[in-house]
């Protein structure tokens, strides 16, 4: 999965290194990924037709099954030219660690996840009227663990803690913006060189919920 206004960049940067590996890629394999390491095992049905006529460039050989949060990865440092992990951070338990692997183990790369706004954010329609009749909507991500934000070549995860979604308050509803959060509103991305840095934030309060949430809700009506 990526963002398909970063599909171009991504793609030419990628075609061109001699060696590419895709972190967590899944049923979502990047077509010019030389190796990839995931949980789930190789298999025909997680390849995707190539982004234009080159073959595919990973095979079985080339396929790591491993759980990214765990062993240090099986590869030396600096190994390869460009490192792709899009929509895999937000979901593990360590994302840290996933971090200096990349670093490790890559010159380049490329990283994306959903906002930070798009994870307190409810797309659904009559978001008060489903609630008095118990169907509860989705705010966000319900199974990701991690709000992520991107400061220049900084990323920070912030875990989440969803006792802050009983109070609208905090979380932004459709009707308070009047329309979708587009695809450019809904995802961040970094592409990074050498290295990067990585942090987990602590003590996220109530007041700084509600203050991102009046500051994002303003930038959104806006536009």
């Amino acid at each position: 999965m990526i963002a398909d206004f970063n599909l171009p960049k991504v793609a030419e940067i990628a075609s061109q290194s001699e060696r590419v590996l895709d972190v967590g890629g899944g049923r979502h394999v990047l077509p010019y990924a030389t190796h990839v390491i995931d949980l789930e095992p190789f298999h025909s049905d997680l390849i995707l037709d190539p982004i234009d006529s080159s073959p595919l460039r990973f095979t079985e050989e080339t396929w790591v099954c491993q759980d990214v949060c765990g062993d240090p990865f099986p590869f030396p440092d600096n190994f390869f030219d460009f490192s792709f992990c899009s929509h895999l951070l937000e979901d593990v338990r360590d994302p840290l660690k996933v971090c200096k692997e990349l670093i490790r183990v890559s010159k380049s790369g490329y990283i994306e996840v959903p906002s930070r706004q798009r994870e307190i954010y409810a797309k659904s329609r009559l978001f008060l009227l489903k609630l008095i009749f118990g169907n509860t909507p989705d705010i966000g991500f319900p199974h990701h663990r991690w709000f992520v934000e991107i400061d220049d070549d900084k990323i920070s995860f912030i875990a989440k803690n969803f006792h802050f979604y009983r109070d609208g308050k905090n979380f932004i509803k459709r009707s308070e913006i009047g329309r979708k959060m587009t695809a450019k509103e809904s995802v961040i991305f970094l592409f990074w060189e050498g290295d990067f840095e990585y942090e987990e934030k602590f003590y996220i309060d109530e007041e700084e919920m509600r203050e991102f949430k009046n500051k994002t809700l303003k930038t959104l009506k806006n536009k």
